[in-house]
């Protein structure tokens, strides 16, 4: 028999100050594998457990008082995020547990990650990172390894800066264990496959990829078999060429065949549906503290190894039969001056730069 899965809701940061009652909510089939620790500094804390059709806005709206910290973990199940209106002054973390098959021993883990994330160091890096982008016009992301730079023009008052780390305020949601900045064409539930953004260059995909189904599990198969075609990526690097934010050629980083069929493999993809040449989203895992699970795992996208990590989304469901993202821990994002604003896994904070007649440079 497996131990039970131990909440301590002292230890869960981002909840600072706690008071009144702290709600886990998960569901009927999981909610005896969950056991909460004392002491908590809580008036109560309970165990609330989802029907298969209830909502988490059912549970807000159905006698969770109005203050209530609320973590929601519910294996197996996509969790709608609720209206502000219904969630009040209740502050609620949610572990995505829906989209990937995250098994128990994941949340085995990532419940640990959430206790050792610092969020006021999150949170400090993030407004480091922000201020930096907006000081700067233009930004790369290299990959010295595989000499590939692309340039992220960040002048479009359109743009949607996405954060997902820090402590949570009344009347907040964020996923948990936080750790992610996000920049997106446009307001991050929605999907226009007409929106880009203004990348140039080439990308190098490096690390381990993450497929996500939504909330199907009729896509079960198929997306076990597409993450065990593109898991060469975790080994072998493929180069994107990206014009005007939109993937246009996909090639090996190396002479490898594990590398020749991961770009197979994505190539095909994107020749079967187009909606993913766009990347949708360029994002930054600062989670620290954490290690990368060896699966396809949707919780690894917070992971930023020593310095940060770069990652790339393409697609978003349900608009797209998936929602593919790709780490890139061998990438860093580098301003005009040649700082390593984060990446590269904090090996170097500048960026050796060459003034040579014929230099390469871009």
């Amino acid at each position: 028999m497996e131990p039970p899965l131990v909440v301590r809701p002292a230890a869960c940061p981002q909840f600072a100050d706690p008071k009144g009652v702290f709600c886990l909510v998960t569901g009927t089939e999981s909610a005896d594998d969950f056991v909460i620790e004392g002491p908590h500094g809580y008036d109560e804390a309970v165990v609330v457990a989802l029907g298969p059709t209830d909502t988490l806005e059912d549970v807000l709206t159905s006698g969770t008082p109005e203050a209530a910290d609320v973590l929601v973990v519910l294996p197996g199940a996509f969790v709608a995020s609720p209206d502000p209106a219904v969630v009040g002054r209740r502050r609620v973390a949610v572990m995505p547990c829906g989209s990937t098959p995250v098994r128990t021993e994941h949340i085995r883990y990532f419940l640990s990650v959430m206790e050792r994330t610092d969020p006021a160091a999150q949170a400090a890096r993030a407004d480091r990172f922000f201020t930096a982008l907006e000081q700067a016009d233009t930004v790369c992301i290299v990959d010295g390894a595989q000499g590939t730079s692309c340039a992220l023009a960040l002048d479009d008052p359109d743009l949607e800066f996405n954060l997902q780390a820090g402590f949570l305020e009344p009347g907040e949601q964020q996923i948990v264990p936080g750790g992610e900045v996000g920049i997106l064409p446009m307001a991050i539930t929605g999907f226009d496959a007409a929106r880009r953004l203004a990348l140039d260059g080439e990308l190098t995909l490096r690390g381990w990829p993450i497929v996500h189904a939504g909330y199907d599990p009729s896509l079960a198969d198929e997306q076990a078999a597409l993450f065990d075609r593109l898991l060469p990526l975790s080994r072998h690097p493929v180069v994107l060429t990206v014009t005007a934010g939109v993937i246009t050629a996909c090639r090996p980083g190396t002479n490898h065949p594990a590398g020749a069929s991961a770009a197979a493999a994505l190539d095909a993809l994107l020749a079967a549906d187009e909606r993913y040449r766009p990347v949708w989203e360029l994002g930054f895992g600062i989670n620290t503290d954490m290690d990368i699970v060896p699966a396809n795992c949707g919780l690894n996208e917070v992971y930023g190894a020593r310095n940060g990590v770069v990652h790339l989304g393409l697609g978003l469901t349900p608009f797209t039969r998936f929602a593919l993202t790709f780490l890139c821990p061998g990438a860093a994002v580098v301003d005009g001056t040649g700082e390593v604003l984060l990446g590269a896994d904090g090996a170097a904070r500048r960026i050796r730069r060459t003034r040579t007649a014929g230099c390469g440079c871009h």
